[in-house]
């Protein structure tokens, strides 16, 4: 049972047409929506999934994670575990230097919160020494007057808790805001370091409803249900603690409104948002008493922002003055939509000859990604490669194609529509969604998406007499690569018959 009721957007004062205009913008400017909720007193105005994407899957929310951190941090400090003016030296002595700069000795937890904690380039927090890599990596600037995005300093507030408690930062959390925001369905990737630290900084997946709950709490200022659960704890983290105009970075447009406590300041007056990469957002809003939260697969983010800005903010009505006569259908506004799949014409002269053929790889001493690598996808962390795709066949039928492989002796089988959609296949506890088409007579592309991913993989496969190569890309097109697997291809060739 979903926990905000669905409503019109008319009933809490926000046209329809706004809203669908929005989307109408998203899908005309290319851009990749997963999910969409709007949020209005309490009640939900629109929700949307894009199947393959569903309600009820847990998404990536890459560094929307950082607010939850903050959060946490916020609950020690109403607590009296910790204090925002602690050196973070003093709560790790054993990873510091011998001989600690002077700025690494004024850095504080308030400087970790506010991205000021003096580093003026970042550190890798996927090694085992990652924590002793942060308090040796050099501190040429004097804490607090230097902007750096730092998600290695994010993961380090969620150690000092660990440190500081024995839980972990989904374990401190759970009493205190998952269970009263009933928030069941959430996940935290681990580092590798010796406490296994929660990667805070970017590493949970929740459904877009728990993202919305979370949302609307920091909205109302850390108050669940008339109960008063994180008191004064949003005053600090939700207004500008550093500048980001004109900094290193070279942040602008909605990036360069300042930042807090682990989130990011917003353009309309007391709006603040967590924001993750590639259109994780949960933008709120409290003189409209609006939150929005989006999941998405595009590095155009400024853009899906501007969408907002553009449509949907303007058909909020701030004080209740006015009344649509019509009202949208409810199910226009809660509807689920569809990801366009790959859509082409039959092939069936190579699609007969090529069905049920094996395939294997052409010289074993070349390497070949394994099954989970080759799909990749934003949003995993420690995708195995221990294994080798070895043959792969391919099985026409009328409206799909079953795409089989051998990989480290076990068999799997992705099965893809041959018509413009996405077919969900089941493998354990992950699904996979893909379509299939002929891009020419003998070049078959297959697209294939862990659900549970932001993003997927785009295969080409060429057919050339008994020879089979293969392309690959990823189906995001981003600049930075953030979880991004490198692919290992290899040649194939067709069994004798």
């Amino acid at each position: 049972m979903n926990y905000f009721e669905n409503v019109s957007p008319e009933s809490v004062d926000i046209r329809s047409e706004g809203i669908l205009s929005f989307l109408d913008a998203v899908r005309q400017n290319g851009l990749e929506l997963h999910s969409l909720m709007v949020i209005r007193h309490g009640k939900c105005a629109a929700s949307s999934w894009f199947y393959p994407y569903e309600s009820e899957k847990l998404h990536p929310i890459y560094s929307f994670s950082k607010s939850f951190t903050a959060t946490a941090i916020g609950f020690a400090w109403q607590e009296g575990i910790l204090s925002l003016d602690e050196r973070v030296i003093d709560i790790f002595p054993e990873y510091c230097p011998q001989n600690p700069s002077d700025h690494l000795k004024e850095m504080t937890l308030h400087h970790l919160l506010c991205m000021s904690c003096g580093h003026e380039s970042l550190i890798s927090y996927l090694t085992e020494d990652w924590i002793s890599d942060f308090l040796n990596h050099p501190v040429p600037h004097k804490p607090g007057t230097y902007y750096l995005y730092n998600t290695a300093g994010t993961n380090l507030l969620a150690a000092a808790l660990t440190k500081k408690t024995g839980q972990s930062l989904m374990e401190f959390l759970e009493p205190r805001l998952f269970q009263p925001l009933g928030i069941d369905k959430v996940y935290c990737h681990r580092l590798k370091d010796k406490m296994q630290t929660c990667n805070g900084g970017s590493g949970m997946k929740l459904t877009t409803e728990e993202m919305a709950k979370f949302a609307y709490f920091m909205l109302h200022d850390g108050e669940w249900e008339g109960q008063k659960l994180l008191s004064g704890w949003y005053e600090k983290a939700a207004i500008k603690q550093m500048e980001t105009a004109g900094d290193a970075e070279g942040h602008v447009k909605e990036w360069a409104n300042g930042y807090g406590y682990q989130c990011w300041i917003g353009s309309l007056p007391d709006s603040f948002r967590a924001d993750g990469a590639y259109g994780q957002f949960g933008f709120v809003f409290p003189s409209l008493d609006l939150i929005v939260v989006t999941t998405a697969a595009t590095e155009q983010t400024q853009t899906l922002v501007d969408c907002m800005y553009e449509h949907l903010i303007p058909a909020v009505c701030p004080d209740g003055t006015w009344k649509a006569s019509l009202e949208t259908d409810l199910k226009e506004m809660h509807s689920d939509r569809k990801l366009s799949g790959i859509l082409s014409c039959k092939n069936p002269s190579i699609e007969e000859k090529i069905s049920g053929r094996v395939y294997q790889i052409a010289d074993l001493t070349e390497e070949m990604s394994s099954f989970e690598k080759l799909i990749g996808g934003a949003g995993l962390f420690d995708v195995p490669n221990e294994t080798s795709i070895t043959s792969m066949k391919f099985d026409f039928e009328e409206n799909q194609i079953l795409w089989t492989v051998t990989d480290g002796g076990q068999e799997k089988q992705i099965g893809a529509a041959l018509d413009g959609s996405f077919q969900i296949t089941h493998m354990g506890d992950i699904s996979y969604a893909a379509s299939a088409g002929w891009r020419s007579l003998y070049a078959l592309e297959l697209e294939v998406r862990r659900v549970d991913a932001i993003s997927g993989v785009r295969l080409i496969f060429r057919f050339s007499g008994n020879k089979l190569t293969i392309d690959a890309d990823e189906t995001l097109i981003t600049f930075s690569g953030l979880g991004m697997h490198e692919k290992h291809l290899a040649v194939f060739q067709c069994r004798k018959e």
